[in-house]
């Protein structure tokens, strides 16, 4: 068993590199459109999805607020244009970070800012995304980026990414045990958005009959604070930090969340059930609000506000529907230069928001309760499914467990 990038792998599978990989299949790896052939007037309300560095999750594309072109820049654009199992990469920043493209994403483009790595018929393009999202491989990328600050990712570097893949049959199989577990964190997610909706919608309603109240923020918050400037550390068992990133869709993803040494941030306030997150800089992200439901000690950066409600004032748990439904308000009342945008803890603490009459309150609860619950069920168990799922990857890709193994763990 011969040592790789990956550790010892069986005999029979090929060490070769990305490029190589992809040009053999007739394939291979491309930079995106820069910003002089596509500029940001170019952007639609409604159109075809534009795939930019923010839009790359772990392994999925990120779809919440995702910039969209008109079908005319696309047919311009056409060679930029995604296909089903191209895997797409940010070319600075989070440049470990890559997405696999589902056959519902086809005809998207791979926007300014990203690489696109294509395969042909070289390889199975699941199994090579999970192949790059082993840890090794994933810290060999971070290691060869271009740039102190801001690690920059380009054709070069990606392309010489070494590769060991065994035989195409194992591919396969690797690439279904594995995907079977991301299919499932795909529906449960779908789940929690279906509740979320729900929820919303039902709380809206309630608010809009008369006898609802309205507050100024700063009348029922018992605490109003940005975050603090992180000590980031890869020690997982130091503090977890959110940042913008894990604010989307009305809900938090610890998915692009750090770490931070706890006791090298003085001021670091843990969140609490009921509290409510604001995004506070940036083009694009400013005002998006999530409501924090986990019981698990975490903190975030100082690009987020933290806001919490005093319960002897107001339902908090009405109060952060209430700002879930203000955040084009919120966004708003965000004041600075292009690209430079933030909200002040003074201009949100103007903020008025609406809640059902006390009486309506006590009736929507429950139905609140009961599909938070169930959203909240299906979170938990994509956690199990990631943290098995990331068990499993890097001894399936190396051979270490076959795939009748991880069969039999997934089953159980």
């Amino acid at each position: 068993m011969p040592d790789t990038l990956i550790g010892r792998v069986p005999e029979e599978w090929t060490e070769t590199t990305l490029a190589e990989l992809c040009g053999s299949g007739g394939g291979d790896i491309q930079t995106g459109p820069f910003g002089s052939q596509l500029h940001a007037s170019d952007y639609v309300p409604s159109g075809i999805p534009s795939v930019m560095p923010q839009n790359i999750g772990d392994n999925v594309i990120l779809e919440d607020g995702i910039a969209r072109i008109t079908a005319a820049d696309a047919e311009r654009l056409s060679r930029y244009l995604l296909a089903p199992g191209d895997i797409v990469y940010s070319r600075r920043g989070d440049v470990e970070r890559r997405a696999w493209v589902h056959p519902q994403q086809a005809g998207w483009l791979c926007g300014t800012g990203c690489l696109r790595v294509r395969f042909g018929n070289s390889a199975n393009s699941r199994f090579m995304s999970y192949y790059l999202g082993h840890p090794e491989v994933r810290a060999w990328i971070v290691r060869h980026a271009i740039g102190a600050t801001m690690p920059n990712l380009n054709t070069g570097i990606l392309g010489a990414v070494p590769v060991v893949i065994p035989p195409l049959p194992d591919q396969a199989a690797i690439a279904a045990v594995l995907g079977a577990l991301d299919d499932k964190i795909a529906l449960n997610d779908t789940i929690v958005r279906h509740t979320r909706e729900l929820a919303r919608a039902h709380f809206r309603r309630a608010a809009e009959l008369p006898g609802a109240d309205e507050f100024g923020l700063s009348s029922v918050v018992e605490l109003l604070n940005r975050g603090v400037t992180p000590r980031y550390t890869e020690d997982s068992s130091q503090l977890r930090i959110l940042n913008q990133k894990c604010i989307r869709d009305g809900r938090v993803s610890l998915a692009p969340a750090r770490q931070t040494l706890a006791d090298k941030v003085p001021g670091a306030k843990l969140l609490a059930a009921c509290d409510v997150l604001v995004n506070s800089t940036g083009m694009g992200t400013l005002g998006r609000v999530a409501r924090w439901t986990r019981p698990e000690p975490c903190t975030v950066d100082s690009h987020v506000t933290i806001v919490r409600f005093d319960a002897a004032k107001i339902d908090p748990i009405c109060a952060g529907f209430a700002m879930l439904d203000a955040e084009s308000e919120i966004e708003a009342l965000g004041e600075g230069s292009t690209g430079q945008t933030e909200l002040s803890r003074a201009q949100l603490s103007a903020l008025r928001i609406t809640v059902p009459s006390p009486d309506r309150v006590g009736r929507l609860r429950p139905v609140l309760d009961a599909l938070e619950s169930r959203g909240d069920c299906a979170l938990e168990e994509s956690r199990s499914l990631v943290a098995l799922r990331d068990t499993l990857l890097p001894r399936l890709i190396s051979g270490e467990i076959r795939v009748r193994e991880a069969e039999k763990a997934v089953e159980g």
